[in-house]
């Protein structure tokens, strides 16, 4: 400390400089180097094209299987929409007060309107071997044929005129 100057500052060789401590950086001249969009974004593109082989390789299987999902939905709910066997019973237990509103709410796997006014419905029953013919003419009006058909004999009975409930135990699949 003579003549006003400062002392030297020297460093403790003793002690020793942590490892795991960061430590400033030197600026580097960025001279000749420019930067793009792919040295800036390197995580970023690494992502898009980690999805795009995810896409590629499991995409059609995801595709596949959602659409297999729709199409099981799709046919539960066709199913649920066929008329059961205990509204065709509680039908035919009216008997001739029967109307087309009794079925309208069901769905109908073949439907005919002929240019004479002639409409003809024909219902699958859920679950069960039979289906069901509706017909007449006109809407407005009660129908004039109900005929229930056994898809395993090939038998049908009228609706109007036939016991319904003996024809369905005669016809039906024993599942025991």
């Amino acid at each position: 400390m003579m003549d006003g100057q400062e002392p030297e500052k020297r460093e403790n060789p003793y002690k020793k400089q942590n490892p795991y401590k960061k430590q400033p950086k030197e600026e580097q001249a960025t001279v000749g180097k420019t930067e793009t969009f792919a040295t800036r974004n390197v995580k970023l593109i690494t992502f898009l094209v980690c999805l795009a082989v995810f896409l590629v390789f499991l995409g059609p299987l995801s595709v596949w299987r959602i659409s297999e999902m729709v199409n099981a939905k799709k046919e539960a709910e066709a199913i649920e929409a066929q008329m059961p066997i205990g509204a065709l019973l509680a039908v035919a237990d009216k008997g001739a007060a029967a109307t087309w509103s009794d079925f309208r709410k069901y769905e109908k796997s073949e439907s005919i309107n002929d240019k004479d006014g002639y409409v003809g419905w024909t219902l699958q029953i859920r679950n069960e071997p039979f289906y069901v013919i509706v017909g007449g003419y006109g809407t407005k009006t009660a129908p004039q044929t109900i005929r229930v058909y056994s898809l395993i004999t090939g038998e049908s009975v009228d609706l109007f005129r036939d016991d319904v409930h003996a024809f369905v135990e005669q016809n039906q699949i024993n599942e025991k």
